[in-house]
């Protein structure tokens, strides 16, 4: 159960860490030439889909087996918890945006980053940054919800 645990908050350290450091990658390449926006995007591709996508695969898979840990653990009563239900419910669906949305949204971005010309990024490339702009901001913020709302309901 404690390696369980352990897993959990591992996997809740990659998808969050990860999430700010892809955030301030982009913010810091915004002002910069295209072609180092583009690495900038490829490296944010890779960080999304090693880090964050993984982390957030740790924290669903162990979250699963958390929960299920209650019943065995004669922990049942702690399922009556509002704050359990809200972190469940917040964390899976940001685990889901992340993989369903956001991973998605990210391969789809380093490809068109590294398909960019000497001095322009292709077609369709601001409108996948803005989209995985909103899903990262989305993402971490209902990741910190669920993560507070055990200390904080």
């Amino acid at each position: 159960m404690s390696f369980i645990l352990f897993t959990h908050v591992l996997g809740c350290t990659m998808w969050i860490g990860g999430e700010f450091a892809g955030m301030l990658i982009a913010y810091g390449a915004r002002d910069e030439p295209p072609e180092v926006r583009a690495g900038a995007f490829r490296l944010i591709s890779r960080l999304y889909t090693v880090v964050i996508g993984f982390g957030a695969l740790i924290v669903l898979g162990t979250g699963v087996l958390l929960t299920m840990s209650l019943y065995s653990g004669g922990l049942g009563d702690l399922v009556q918890d509002a704050r359990l239900w809200v972190m469940i419910l917040v964390g899976l669906t940001a685990g889901l945006l992340v993989l369903f949305v956001g991973m998605p949204t990210a391969s789809r971005l380093g490809a068109l980053a590294v398909a960019s010309k000497r001095g322009e990024l292709p077609s369709g490339f601001e409108a996948y940054r803005k989209r995985q702009a909103v899903v990262s901001k989305m993402s971490l913020a209902l990741a910190v919800t669920a993560l507070l709302a055990w200390y904080v309901l």
